[in-house]
């Protein structure tokens, strides 16, 4: 019996927020609909690290263990941490030090032995992917970027806040090379400690720019949560009457990565690249309408 084509495979953290779940869903099923992707690929899913189902190492394994030749997963971590290089491929069975795969056991993730028809094929590059990404939800509002500034949320970490800050700055800096006049960055998970004051005085720093007339905050979160209805949206609310007083608008949409097509397009594009697949269609990549073809940074 012939074994059955490669399953495409999305890696992702997880989160027990209502809608999360949801909002993967539909970008593996915009990622399936990519032209070519299910002429390649026998199944496109998804596997998570913490709280969402299928686990990872579950979600990989069940179309091997029913006759697909291989596995190509895709990382969707659009965030400073350790889970691309170090818990996911310890949970694939790919060579990481000893202590990462001990590690990862300890953690409870069920861990792949060695040797499997794996492979890992990963997204790109980080930064470039969400300043799209923030242009792409700001490409209707915007008028003249020389008198708008923006405000990034994202999630934060105390254990990779260095990380963090240099991803931040990397965005910081494609945008005010865009023509913005002020760009700024807070973070409402760990390092806030699900705090409003940090987003708060972030929109203050960019109102106070030379030339701003409205200020756009804007959530790096993979999925709408209570981060966005909770501690940015109070930060919004009490930052609004300043502005005002100041002239200057404020925009906040409470939205998130997701939906993105050109997200799914890009992860059709890596995991055909992987495959081979070369035909123009697939690449160069270009910015694009949010939604269309696609879908807790």
């Amino acid at each position: 019996m012939e074994p059955l084509p490669p399953a495409l495979i999305i890696a992702a953290h997880g989160s027990k927020a209502s809608g999360w779940a949801d909002a993967i869903a539909e970008l593996v099923r915009h990622v399936e609909e990519s032209p070519g992707v299910s002429a390649v690929f026998s199944t496109v899913g998804a596997g998570f690290l913490e709280e969402s189902q299928p686990p990872l190492a579950d979600a990989v394994m069940t179309p091997l263990e029913s006759g697909a030749a291989e596995a190509i997963v895709v990382p969707l971590f659009l965030t400073a941490a350790r889970h691309q290089s170090e818990d996911v491929p310890a949970i694939l069975g790919l060579p990481v030090p000893t202590h990462i795969r001990r590690r990862a056991i300890a953690e409870g993730h069920r861990v792949l032995p060695p040797g499997l028809p794996i492979r890992l094929v990963p997204l790109g590059d980080v930064a470039e992917i969400l300043h799209k990404n923030v242009v792409r939800r700001m490409a209707l509002e915007v008028r003249d970027p020389s008198r708008e500034a923006v405000v990034l949320v994202g999630y934060g970490s105390t254990i990779f806040f260095e990380e963090w800050e240099a991803l931040m700055h990397e965005i910081r800096l494609r945008l005010l090379r865009d023509g913005y006049a002020g760009v700024s960055h807070a973070y409402c998970g760990h390092v806030a400690q699900l705090s409003p004051e940090p987003t708060y005085k972030a929109i203050l720093h960019a109102a106070q720019q030379a030339g701003v007339k409205r200020v756009h905050v804007m959530p790096l979160l993979m999925a709408v949560s209570e981060l966005q209805t909770g501690p940015i949206a109070s930060a919004c609310q009490t930052a609004f009457p300043k502005l005002v007083k100041d002239h200057i608008q404020l925009r906040y949409l409470a939205d998130a990565i997701l939906p993105d097509g050109d997200l799914a397009a890009r992860i059709a594009f890596v995991a055909l690249q992987a495959m081979g697949v070369t035909a123009p269609m697939f690449g160069p990549l270009t910015p694009g309408r949010k939604g269309g073809a696609g879908g807790a940074a």
